[in-house]
């Protein structure tokens, strides 16, 4: 089995994921809540890992299914061939976040506005790494643009706010914060409270996937809370578009707190805005609307460890009118989420099904994302009798060991 050794110890997979995720032996153990010593330990094999509520914990600390921490990728801790160009492009979107000044001639601004809704278009069709490989070049323009126009920091904020979206989608947490952040710096000084607002949507994100869901859940409802449409009659699509969808980031963020009520509460909120904006919209490149919102329910679900919860919401999402509206991408990761449910409720073949169909639809959501391939090696060690599909998907992974 090529790039697979199932003999590998627990610990040395686990300082593999470490490196992966760029984080010291001491920033590991600050998100665990342990001792440098004990991470050490862990990963030299003097301390064994043998209780399954630690693994998860671990599992979720490195953002990565609890699997790949006895099965998966691993050959002398080389990073497998096809994350190196993933690596690569990341790496590229970063040093290009790291460079201040003007850059080679931006163009015109249309030019620019122009760039960058196509940037969003791509990645709601899920092409995440043409994103990225275009990244760097979108964010030398935003910075000429700055740099020899007024009005380009509104178009800037959303280069930057496109960053850290797809940085974290591929599991690149560390990077999207340095984008988050410039996002959020750059909205704050427009003035105007409603792009201030869209900028904490994905620094929310960010934030939570960091491991840090508190900061994230007080920092969503605040921004939330204080742009809360004051006339409840008045319909500014634009705003409740916002106001809405960080009411989602916020339910996320409970939801990994582990309260199921406070989720529940924001969820509705959200739902009740989504009505008014109504599918298809894509105000302030937030994809919101109704379809999203189910979307979030079934993320939320599986949060709280609650696939048959999971799966109940995506089977009455995929009925709704909106679903087959949603772009390719949008419907693929929902589709990656609901096959994980169909994994804790013991529905390997329709867990196979949907990972198949997410696949067909929009293949980076499951070949690159690493839930995506999270959610593969899950429906793999989950099925008696896997799907031989599903099977060849695992294997151009480098997923066959989870068998």
């Amino acid at each position: 089995m090529d790039g697979h050794d199932n003999s590998v110890p627990v610990g040395r997979r686990v300082a593999y994921w470490r490196s992966r995720r760029n984080m010291t032996q001491q920033m590991f153990a600050d998100r665990l809540g342990k001792s440098k010593s004990w991470v050490d330990k862990v990963e030299r094999g003097i301390r064994e890992l043998n209780k399954l509520d630690v693994l998860h914990e671990i599992a979720a600390a490195l953002r990565v299914d609890v699997a790949l921490l006895q099965t998966g990728p691993l050959s002398g801790g080389a990073v497998p061939p096809a994350d190196t160009e993933l690596r690569g492009l990341v790496d590229g979107v970063q040093a290009s976040l790291a460079r201040y000044g003007p850059a080679a001639p931006a163009g015109s601004l249309d030019r620019l506005g122009r760039n960058a809704a196509y940037g969003w278009t791509t990645f709601r069709h899920g092409r995440l790494r043409r994103v990225l490989a275009d990244l760097p070049g979108l964010l030398a323009q935003s910075r000429q643009a700055r740099a020899d126009a007024s009005g380009a920091d509104t178009v800037a904020a959303e280069v930057f706010q496109l960053a850290a979206t797809v940085l974290r989608k591929v599991g690149a947490a560390e990077v999207a914060w340095l984008a988050a952040d410039r996002a959020m710096a750059v909205s704050v000084g427009l003035g105007d409270p409603v792009l201030a607002a869209r900028a904490a949507v994905p620094l929310g994100g960010v934030v939570r996937e960091l491991g840090q869901p508190r900061p994230a859940f007080e920092l969503c409802v605040s921004v939330a809370h204080d742009l809360a449409p004051k006339d409840p009659l008045a319909v500014d699509e634009e705003r409740l578009s916002v106001h809405g969808s960080l009411l989602l980031q916020a339910a996320m963020a409970a939801a990994q707190l582990g309260d199921p009520l406070t989720v529940l509460e924001l969820v509705d909120q959200a739902a009740a805005c989504a009505a008014r904006v109504g599918d298809g919209q894509d105000h302030h490149h937030t994809g919101f609307g109704p379809a999203l919102v189910d979307g979030v329910r079934v993320a939320a679900a599986l949060a709280l460890e609650s696939p048959a919860v999971a799966v109940a919401a995506h089977e009455q999402a995929a009925t709704r009118p909106g679903w087959w509206g949603l772009p390719a991408g949008t419907r693929a990761d929902h589709l990656v989420d609901a096959a994980r449910g169909y994994a804790g409720t013991g529905q390997e073949a329709d867990a196979a099904r949907t990972l198949l169909e997410a696949d067909r639809i929009a293949p980076e959501e499951v070949r690159v994302r690493p839930a995506g391939r999270a959610a593969v090696a899950l429906a793999l060690r989950q099925a008696d009798r896997p799907d031989p599909r599903l099977v060849m998907l695992g294997e151009s992974l480098g997923l066959d060991g989870a068998r």
